[in-house]
């Protein structure tokens, strides 16, 4: 078989349960849709860490979150170290990205181009990519455009004479910082409370500008002669809740249901108005994920391309208080996964968890790429092929100071205080010293995740809880 095409379509904090069919957003995904139709659905995928850039980096490099390097957004992947780009290069294919990749964030220095160049050689090839470019996200652009970093957004908002028009935007959008005796986690903000359509038009919308680069790289790959790869990383749907002015019209009958246990300092129709927001830009990156289809089918690719959509992380969305990432809650760390193309099953689901460090492995052996030794990574082909068989049994994540393992049914969670302030959490080490937050969860049942189930099923706690200190002493993560 011609080794795959592989489109790697990348929202940014896209609830695993609000997208594909009968989701619980209540928000139509008509273009997802037909690829869980033709394709495999993973019900409970998980990211190997609630935040961008280590859940990113988990992926490239196939190793865990205490092996993978980056343990918070402050850091940057190592652009020499081994990674699944560079492997898929090396192996043949024309490996592309577009929009806000996250693996090099430690230091703003986009250029005009998207190449990280400014200060040598581009870091963006040196990660193994031989197209495309790299874009900051929804708030880093701001501060790049603040601070004076070229960066290829603002570069196209200035050429269209709409960056004055973007930077007014989200002057209004900017939650107040937290400072550092701030006891929980921050509360729903300007980012969010603030609902106004964008005065942007649709072809300005950053979406919409990273949609349009990814068809014009769907062109380059099928023009290149090789296989190819393309990593589509769109902005949205992560805070603040801009949209356009249609986005929100598109939206506006739509009814998402209220968040579980919420804080009481919000109204309820103020929930339901964030959501919709929330709803109009997962229905937009629905329409461009078409888009790009469409173009894949007319270049007469389709049967030759693997079509991979997901998202690095959750959003609590106003569940239990809890907005944006980072904690061990289900929304926080569930993702959509589904893969469609050559080899895959029609019409499947897959109920076993899945982690999305396993897309690392399954690129590498669809492009019969060389594997890296050592990995932490697991193929999904067979399963792919055979939707029935086992994967794993168990799959891990963790961020700063918190460790969580799941089976599909029970959650271990670990070291996770709910008072520690956030950047903090994100800091601190993960020790071994058991006390009350460690907890036995099982989510489907208890959304909240409050009941602490060890006493009453003490040999899955007992199974669980050693499972998750055997993978972190394994992978480096006490300290």
């Amino acid at each position: 078989m011609r080794r795959p095409n592989i489109l790697l379509f990348m929202p940014d904090q896209l609830r695993g349960d609000w997208a594909g069919p009968r989701n619980a957003g209540r928000v139509p995904t008509p273009e997802l849709d037909r690829v869980v139709a033709r394709g495999v659905r993973f019900l409970r995928a998980v990211c190997p860490s609630p935040i961008c850039g280590p859940s990113r980096a988990c992926l490239a490099s196939g190793y865990e979150y205490d092996r993978a390097g980056v343990r918070n957004n402050g850091d940057s992947a190592s652009p020499d170290a081994p990674n699944v780009y560079r492997q898929l290069r090396d192996a043949g294919y024309h490996v592309m990205t577009c929009g806000k990749l996250d693996m090099l964030k430690g230091e703003p220095d986009w250029g005009e181009d998207g190449q990280h160049a400014l200060q040598g050689p581009s870091r963006l090839k040196r990660l193994g990519f031989t197209g495309g470019l790299d874009s900051a996200g929804k708030h880093a652009a701001i501060f790049a455009h603040r601070d004076g970093h070229p960066e290829p957004y603002f570069v196209h908002l200035k050429q269209s004479g709409l960056a004055g028009t973007h930077w007014s935007d989200f002057a209004g959008r900017t939650s107040p910082a937290l400072g550092p005796d701030a006891l929980d986690f921050p509360g729903a903000g300007a980012n969010y409370r603030n609902i106004t359509p964008t005065a942007l038009p649709d072809e300005a919308y950053c979406d919409n500008w990273i949609g349009a680069c990814a068809l014009s790289l769907i062109e380059e790959g099928a023009c290149s002669g090789k296989p190819w790869f393309l990593q589509v990383n769109l902005t949205g749907p992560h805070e603040p809740m801009d949209v356009t002015a249609s986005m929100a019209s598109g939206a506006a009958r739509l009814d998402p249901p209220a968040p579980v246990a919420p804080a009481d300092d919000m109204a309820p129709e103020a929930h339901r108005a964030i959501r919709r927001n929330y709803a109009a830009m997962i229905a937009n990156i629905d329409a461009i994920f078409g888009r790009l289809l469409a173009r894949i089918e007319a270049l007469g690719q389709a049967q030759d391309t693997v079509v991979v959509f997901t998202s690095d992380h959750g959003e609590m969305l106003g569940d239990c208080g809890y907005w944006e990432k980072f904690i061990p809650h289900q929304a926080s760390l569930h993702v959509p996964l589904v893969i469609a193309g050559p080899g895959v099953a029609q019409g499947a689901t897959v109920d076993g968890p899945t982690t999305l460090l396993d897309l690392h492995a399954t690129f590498v052996e669809l492009a019969g790429a060389q594997p890296l030794p050592g990995i932490d990574s697991r193929s999904l082909v067979h399963q792919l092929a055979e939707p029935a068989r086992r994967h794993r049994d168990v799959v891990h994540a963790g961020l700063g100071s918190w460790r969580a393992i799941y089976d599909g049914r029970f959650k271990y969670v670990a070291g996770f205080d709910p008072l520690l302030p956030r950047k903090l959490m994100e800091a601190a080490a993960f020790t071994a010293e058991p006390d009350e937050n460690w907890r036995l969860v099982e989510p489907e049942v208890d959304p909240v995740e409050a009941t602490d189930l060890s006493a009453r099923h003490p040999a899955i706690a007992a199974r669980l809880r050693a499972l998750l200190a055997a993978n972190a002493s394994a992978r480096g993560g006490w300290r």
